[in-house]
């Protein structure tokens, strides 16, 4: 579950709240009661773009050779 800080409160307790950042896996640091930003632990992100693009996989659209083959394609086109 994120851990929801005002912007305020994030600037005076960096320390402290980046700690509570490996107990709750997010900060979603608030301004004036809206979402500005969120903070997550780096290891979990995804070190380059094809990691994130088969991380999120949808069988629904193309998967990357065929865009990349669609794209070829096209400028062969033009």
């Amino acid at each position: 579950m994120p851990r929801y800080v005002s912007a305020k409160d994030f600037r005076q307790r960096f320390t402290e709240i980046i700690e509570d950042l490996k107990r709750t896996g997010e900060i979603i640091v608030l301004k004036r009661s809206k979402p500005l930003f969120k903070v997550v632990p780096f290891e979990e992100m995804p070190s380059d773009l094809l990691d994130r693009a088969s991380a999120i996989e949808d069988s629904a659209q193309p998967g990357l050779q065929e865009i990349s083959r669609i794209v070829h394609k096209l400028r062969r086109v033009k």
